[in-house]
């Protein structure tokens, strides 16, 4: 696999992943649910979906 092929590869991948992450997020926002995620310590910290929801695509703009 030439070098160009593998980072296009990677951006693929990470495409995908970005994409699964916000579905992931609009789903448990429509189910009314909480997202669980690491805080910069490693522990666990709650959010509503909802709220997830709003700050990542506010960081996406």
């Amino acid at each position: 696999m030439s070098e160009q092929e593998e980072l296009n590869l990677f951006e693929k991948i990470d495409e995908g992943l970005k994409q699964s992450f916000e579905n992931l997020l609009r789903r448990k926002a429509a189910l009314g649910q909480d997202v669980v995620f690491a805080d910069e310590n490693g522990l666990p910290r709650v959010v509503a979906a909802r709220k997830a929801l709003a700050d990542y695509e506010r960081e996406r703009q």
